[in-house]
């Protein structure tokens, strides 16, 4: 990398520091389908004219608002993504983030103390604004993860879903959508289980999804129940050390009928755990906010799951980037 580089690498926080500063001041729902100049836009948001106008002339420039004769307007993309009506919302998304922005500034304390500082009450298991944030993030993004995995698995003739941690269960209602005879019982600790409901009922899937309060982690006599031919864990490995991880994969095995398939969505990084750089990126945020976590390799999970009775373990390419491995309990 050459010097010029690395300058402009350095300046990359610039963009989202500008996102993020509109996002909390409120300046998309400011604008809705109006077309405002910068002192209304400041007395909406309760900002001085000269900094809201220097703000939103960088969002212009990023092309995140539109400028007509010296006044504004949300695009197109903004208005339906940005604004909290709006028909396709990433707003819990954005406040997640900022939440990560926070931990990722305490970066050099985490490499010195090898785990997250961030308070306990903090975390998603504890404080119930983040879990809810939090979940509702994982619903934004999980929903069109859901519906890859729905729309390349078959899974045909299968009747019960274990999905394993499974937050807003926005996995579970994409795969029941294309598996009409299908039910899923989502398994998450109870205070992800409140915020969940609230998602399921929205979707209109309240009648074939349940769910189980499960410590899936922290809880050695945890019950995942039985009966299972098809399990899913999304987006969880990563949260957790390796010991753990073998643990969650021989309880969900347990669970499981004979020639039950399980689904494992992830991060997967490269063997050497030094590529693709965005896996490696995700390894930093797993340290900086949690205590064991991590970004795994093929091989790592594939030898957890040999070892907790899985077979036939292969990965499956339907995502621009490893993330999508299966395996059966032995028949």
């Amino acid at each position: 990398m050459e010097k010029q580089e690395i300058l402009n690498l350095m300046r990359s926080f610039q963009q989202p520091e500008v996102v993020m500063a509109a996002h909390k001041l409120g300046v998309f729902d400011a604008l809705g389908d109006r077309v405002l100049g910068s002192f209304d836009i400041a007395s909406r948001i309760g900002a001085s004219v000269r900094g809201t106008t220097i703000l939103l002339d960088a969002l212009v420039g990023m092309g995140l608002l539109i400028k007509e004769q010296g006044n504004y307007k949300n695009t197109a993309t903004g208005r339906a993504s940005l604004c909290s009506d709006g028909n396709d919302p990433i707003i819990n998304a954005l406040n997640h983030i900022g939440e990560l922005m926070e931990s990722w500034r305490k970066l050099p304390e985490s490499v010195i103390s090898g785990r997250s500082n961030k308070s306990e009450e903090k975390t998603f298991s504890k404080n119930p604004e983040v879990n809810s944030s939090f979940i509702g993030a994982m619903a934004e993004i999980g929903r069109p993860n859901g519906r890859i995995i729905a729309k390349n698995i078959n899974l045909a003739g299968c009747k019960m879903l274990l999905d394993v941690g499974g937050g807003p269960g926005s996995y579970s209602e994409e795969i029941l959508r294309v598996n009409p005879d299908m039910r899923a019982i989502v398994a998450d600790l109870p205070i992800t289980i409140e915020t969940a409901r609230h998602h399921i009922e929205q979707g209109g899937f309240a009648d074939r999804i349940d769910f189980k309060a499960a410590d899936i982690y922290n809880d050695p006599n945890v019950d995942l129940g039985i009966g299972y031919d098809v399990a899913l864990i999304s987006n969880v490995l990563h949260m957790e050390g390796a010991e753990k991880n073998r643990r969650l994969l021989q309880k969900v095995h347990a669970a499981m009928e004979p020639n039950g398939l399980l689904m494992i969505h992830e991060t997967i990084i490269d063997d050497d755990h030094a590529s693709p750089v965005d896996r490696t990126l995700f390894a930093v945020n797993m340290l900086v906010n949690t205590e064991r976590g991590n970004c795994y390799s093929f091989s790592e999970m594939q030898a957890w799951l040999l070892e907790s009775g899985f077979v036939g373990i292969e990965f499956i390419d339907c995502f621009e980037q490893p993330s999508l491995m299966l395996a059966r309990k032995v028949g």
